[in-house]
């Protein structure tokens, strides 16, 4: 008996399932990121600031052309490239193509 489950572990049969799979590192990050930075004005419209509604009418290239040199580059000092075209795809749930050494990035 320990045998025949000895061998069925080893065939990978006792794999995790589906459910605990690791989610996609980058839309996951990148919601982290906007949950701890950005949701209290985004959240709420402080300061004007655009919701979530409005944020997923825009492209996520442009989300991080404002993240990088444009209204939000201030708020923005110190996130990654990757983590900032992450937090891009998560607030308007839109794909990000690759960009030279940049990863693609897909939403959930």
């Amino acid at each position: 008996m320990r045998a025949s489950i000895a061998a069925l572990a080893g065939l990978g049969l006792f794999a995790a399932p589906a459910a605990f799979a690791e989610p996609q590192p980058g839309v996951s990050e990148g919601e982290a990121i906007y949950q701890a930075r950005c949701n209290m004005c985004h959240g709420t419209g402080m300061g004007g600031a655009p919701l979530m509604e409005k944020l997923k009418t825009l492209e996520p290239t442009d989300v991080v052309a404002k993240m990088t040199s444009g209204t939000m580059a201030p708020m923005s000092a110190g996130i990654s490239p990757e983590n900032l075209r992450d937090i891009a795809v998560y607030v308007t749930n839109k794909p990000l193509a690759a960009d030279g050494d940049l990863p693609a990035v897909e939403p959930k």
